[in-house]
């Protein structure tokens, strides 16, 4: 993505709340993979295994006609949405522009290593979709980064957020209990990306 593509976005910032039935739904991987758009998670709550509905904070990048086409998927689940702000990219500040400008870039870094790796006869990323569970821990030095929408930008993965605890008041670390599906390639190289992070993975 051209760094003028991202100048010309717009962000809107929304709340949604996820009833019981959309839970075991990849809802923020289909804004991304279906719909293009960059999805950060600015504050999040869902607990497993409970009634009550889960809620996230989005900040939510693309084109005026993807983020419509996105909002309009997201009631056709009865998602309540509520809208926050809207404005674009340009304005926001330098040092948020910098960090979608370095994620893009590692996931150029990597699809290029995929790209490679995928012409060895070894390895085969259109194989059987596998499932991987495990638990990552968001720094607060990453919360303006939108981490976990890589794994579905760069590798082609299906991702479902099972809990997530995320406060944007508070200093603490969120946490995030992900399903990932894909290839076992696909896995690998999207774990790998998280070690290459920083990140601590429980599996």
């Amino acid at each position: 993505m051209a760094l003028s593509t991202i100048v010309d976005s717009m962000v809107s910032y929304i709340c949604i709340r996820i009833p019981l039935q959309c839970h075991p739904q990849p809802v923020i991987s289909q804004l991304i993979s279906r719909y293009g758009l960059t999805v950060n998670i600015a504050a999040a709550f869902l607990e497993g295994n409970t009634q009550d509905n889960g809620w996230f904070n989005l900040e939510i990048q693309g084109s005026f006609q993807k983020i419509e086409a996105g909002l309009a998927y997201l009631q056709s689940l009865n998602i309540d949405i509520e809208h926050l702000n809207t404005k674009t990219l340009v304005a926001e500040d330098k040092e948020k522009l910098k960090l979608l400008c370095a994620n893009t870039n590692v996931c150029r870094q990597v699809q290029s290593n995929q790209q490679i790796q995928s012409n060895t006869p070894e390895v085969n990323l259109t194989s059987k979709k596998n499932r991987a569970k495990f638990q990552v821990c968001i720094p607060k030095n990453y919360r303006s980064s939108p981490v976990i929408a890589g794994l579905v930008a760069c590798y082609g993965l299906t991702v479902n957020i099972a809990k997530a605890e995320l406060d944007k008041d508070t200093e603490n670390d969120g946490r995030f209990d992900l399903e990932i599906w894909g290839s076992s390639q696909q896995i690998i190289f999207g774990l790998r990306y998280l070690k290459q992070l920083g990140l601590q993975i429980w599996l």
